[in-house]
């Protein structure tokens, strides 16, 4: 593993902040994720883009709504960091 497929959690935590708390950002990632990503300046290496698409369909499969227009509950906020810290603790397969 080099350090340009490194997982950065610091990036992958802003992500899921913005995600959280920025209405624009999930209007534009509800259609096109990768277009959002470039918009509001995230540059993810392979191995993460990879890993935020799978926790994206982790979350589809889960039923949770992915156009929600207002402030997730914290119970919201617990089930998003329990299957997000499960899709990082699984991702061994080297994306």
């Amino acid at each position: 593993m080099t350090a340009d497929d490194q997982i950065r959690m610091p990036i992958l935590l802003q992500l899921a902040e913005t995600a959280m708390g920025d209405l624009e950002f999930r209007a534009v990632a509800r259609n096109d994720i990768e277009a959002a990503l470039t918009q509001f300046g995230f540059d993810l290496n392979p191995r993460e883009l990879a890993l935020v698409l799978k926790f994206r369909q982790a979350l589809e499969e889960a039923g949770i709504d992915l156009s929600l227009t207002e402030q997730l509950s914290a119970e919201d906020l617990d089930l998003l960091r329990g299957i997000g810290e499960g899709m990082i603790a699984s991702d061994s397969s080297g994306y």
